[in-house]
């Protein structure tokens, strides 16, 4: 489905004073504001902002929270890595679901992101689909399990 392995100005300069300045920026319970959206045109896929992310408008349209997993219980993601390989991932252990479209035109959805509020906010990760999907009137847009991929290397 996608991999978001893009990480933002935001997430990054966040993470450094996370580890290196006793968290500094005050990066609180992030794992309880993740949000899956959907875009249809990104338009600096390098250190983008929010401002560079066209999101879906279509009728009936929200973000979806997409809550952590505690160590050794069921939850939103599977995180896949150790301290001695190089790639580490997280993927979404549910399907993803977006409510159907209630018409208002048509959408081309080409990304997927990561945020950390349901509206607005920071976007964390941005990956583009494998392939774009049109979003009619009626239709559902899924991500199944395990076709989220988060990576970082």
């Amino acid at each position: 489905m996608a991999t978001a392995n893009a990480a933002t100005n935001y997430l990054e300069r966040r993470l450094l004073h996370f580890l290196f300045k006793n968290n500094s920026l005050s990066f609180s319970s992030p794992g309880d504001s993740i949000y899956v959206g959907l875009a249809t045109a990104i338009t600096n896929t390098g250190e983008l902002g929010t401002s560079e992310v066209t999101e879906a408008n279509f009728t009936n349209y929200a973000r979806q929270q997409v809550t952590p997993t505690a160590s050794g219980s069921t939850g939103g993601w599977t995180l896949i890595g150790s301290d001695s390989t190089d790639t580490q991932t997280a993927t979404n252990q549910n399907n993803i679901e977006f409510p159907a479209s209630g018409g208002g035109g048509t959408d081309t959805v080409t990304h997927v992101f990561i945020a950390d509020a349901s509206s607005s906010g920071n976007i964390l990760f941005v990956g583009a689909l494998d392939a774009s999907k049109a979003i009619a009137s009626g239709d559902i847009f899924r991500i199944n399990a395990g076709n989220l991929t988060i990576e970082l290397k």
